[in-house]
Parts: C-alpha cells; sequence; structure tokens
C-alpha cells in the first residue's frame, strides 16, 4: 500500500502536491477531519465520482487556499451586506473548518456550480492542509481544486487517514497525507466534531445553514449576530460522525517508513 505522508514535512506536502498536480486523488487531513481533492477539471471530477462510487456527473465543491477564498464568489450578485458578510465569513473561518455556498464568479467551471452557484469548503485559516493546496493550486496554474468527502458515496466521512488507505489503498492513482497524531489535531477544534463542514448559504439575500455539520448551529448564528445578521436554520438536525470498529491508532508514517 502507498505511504502515507506527514503533512507537517515540507518534503512530503510536495512529494503529495506533485501527485495531485499529475492526476492523483489526494486524501489529505483537512481540518479536524479528512477530505479528497483534485484538479478542477471535469474528466477529474469524473474521475473522482467513480472512485467514489457516485453518479459521473455529479457536482462537486471547491477549495482554495485563504487568501484566494473571496475570489471563489461574484460579489456584484451578493444581496447582503458585504462587510457583515465578510465579517461572517472571516471568524468562522477563523474557528475552523466551514462551507459556503454564493453565488459564482465567472471563472468557476460550469460542471463545480448549481443554478450558478459555487460551494467553498474550507479547513480554516490555520489549518496546514492550505499550504499543500497553495502548492498544487501554484503548480496547476488554477484558483481552486475540486473537493468532495473522503468515503465512498453515502457513507459519513473519515477522519483517519488509515482508515481511508484500508478503502482506497489498493489504487496506483491516490496519495494519503496527514497528521501524526490526529487526536493532539483534534484538539485544535474544540467547536468542530470531526464530520463534514456545516455549509452557509448566502445567494438567496440572507444567510442560511444549508448543512448542520462539525461546526453547531448556534455558534454560528451567534457570529451572524455578532455582525448584525440573522441566520435562518434549513437544517436542524446535524451529521452524524463516523464510528470505527476499534479505537485508532497514530497512522501518519512520512518518508521515514516510505524508505
Amino acid at each position: 500500500m502507498p505511504p502515507i505522508l506527514d503533512i507537517s514535512d515540507l518534503a512530503d506536502r510536495t512529494r503529495a502536491a506533485q501527485a495531485t498536480a499529475e492526476g492523483a486523488a489526494l486524501f489529505y487531513a483537512f481540518g479536524n477531519f479528512c477530505a479528497l481533492a483534485a484538479r478542477p477539471d471535469l474528466e477529474s471530477m469524473r474521475a473522482m465520482n467513480a472512485l467514489k462510487g457516485r453518479p459521473r456527473d455529479q457536482v462537486g465543491s471547491v477549495t482554495t487556499t485563504p487568501e484566494r477564498a473571496t475570489r471563489v464568489f461574484d460579489w456584484d450578485a451578493v444581496r447582503l451586506p458585504w462587510s457583515a458578510l465578510v465579517g461572517v465569513m472571516s471568524d468562522l473561518q477563523a474557528l475552523g473548518p466551514i462551507g459556503f455556498r454564493g453565488p459564482a464568479a465567472a471563472h468557476i467551471p460550469a460542471h463545480l456550480t448549481v443554478d450558478g452557484t459555487v460551494q467553498l469548503i474550507t479547513p480554516g485559516d490555520v489549518c496546514p492542509s492550505n499550504a499543500l493546496i497553495g502548492e498544487v493550486l501554484d503548480l496547476i496554474g488554477e484558483p481552486i481544486l475540486y473537493i468532495t468527502s473522503a468515503n465512498a458515496n453515502k457513507d459519513q466521512t473519515h477522519y483517519a487517514i488509515a482508515e481511508i488507505r484500508k478503502e482506497f489503498g489498493h489504487r496506483d492513482d491516490v496519495v494519503f497525507i496527514g497528521h501524526r497524531n490526529e487526536r493532539a489535531n483534534r484538539r485544535r477544534y474544540p467547536h468542530h466534531r470531526p464530520c463534514s463542514t456545516s455549509i452557509v448559504g448566502f445567494d438567496r439575500g440572507e444567510l442560511v445553514l444549508e448543512r448542520h455539520g462539525s461546526l453547531d448551529a448556534e455558534l454560528i448564528r451567534r457570529v451572524a449576530v455578532k455582525h448584525g445578521l440573522e441566520l435562518t436554520v434549513a437544517a436542524p438536525e446535524r451529521l452524524p460522525v463516523r464510528r470505527y470498529r476499534r479505537p485508532l491508532k497514530l497512522s501518519v508514517v512520512g518518508h521515514a517508513a516510505a524508505r
């Protein structure tokens, strides 16, 4: 099976970035859980859908680095006060993983949009995966990557990179990179469950909680109110956290074990 690379190691991040730029599926540590990213072209999206057992043309989300994030959206089509909305987004990203849906900027490919909107999934400002994604984007000359949950179709997303490798490690077109101590990393996100992100939409002239995931709805509401906005909760039921059959062991091996 392929090695699990160490996301805190510069050489390992470069190794993972180069593989992703060449077309590999990137299973990687994302905030306090794991995600799957790939190049943003149509064929890559279709390949990832096939990998997960999804319908071939199921639309995916996008991810990017914090400094590129605002360029994902068409701000001229936003019907909320920009300063308040940016304040909410900034505060939520400072906490950790979060998703946003808004009007898509013109450069976002049609296969990554739904009815003119795009869904941005971010691990938060302090996640080391931002450096990894930035390196991939520099290599391929794109502003975004395709992103989806790290799981087979309809399963809860993984938060343990070793468990992902058990599921997808038989393939030669994948790369795995995670934390040496996943438990310690999850403790950095006390407000988040290790599951798919909560998603806040702002494409209809109001803030709407479209998916109640890792970040609690009440905390998101408090952040919105702080900036003078209200939050409509359209998804009150919170996503479950994946359960594993036995206690997880430290899983990342990095270069030393790869040799």
